[in-house]
This record gives C-alpha cells, sequence and structure tokens, in this order.
C-alpha cells in the first residue's frame, strides 16, 4: 500500500497558508495562557491535559486540510 503525499507550499494558495499561520498562532497563545493561568490560579491538575489534546486534533485538522484534494 503506497501513499504518496506530497507537501509543496507553492500548491496553496497564500490565503490557505495565511489562514494556518494564524490558526496555529490562536492555538499557540491559548496554550500559553492556559499553562500560565493553571499556574496562575493553582489548578488541580496538568496544563498539558489541556494542551496535549488541542494540539493533537489541531495536526489533525491540518494534516486533513493539507492532503485533501478535489477532483
Amino acid at each position: 500500500m503506497n501513499h504518496s503525499v506530497h507537501l509543496d507550499a507553492g500548491q496553496f494558495p497564500a490565503r490557505v497558508r495565511w489562514f494556518l499561520a494564524i490558526g496555529w498562532s490562536f492555538i499557540a497563545a491559548k496554550c500559553t495562557l492556559v499553562w500560565w493561568a493553571m499556574a496562575h490560579w493553582s489548578v488541580p491538575f496538568h496544563p498539558l491535559w489541556i494542551i496535549v489534546p488541542t494540539v493533537m486534533f489541531a495536526c489533525l485538522a491540518t494534516a486533513l486540510s493539507l492532503t485533501h484534494h478535489e477532483e
């Protein structure tokens, strides 16, 4: 079973690349804010319980959007 996945940044319009960059910037800001807030207010569980699922689903959504091909 061979899957040829070739990601070339030139194949996506600039609008799509900017959208992904802004989305990942928001995700990074959210993760930073969650980590700071949980340390500041002494929440009784580790911040990675929130951050890891966020990043995992963001990676999944990004991978799906980059590998989607219209026919």
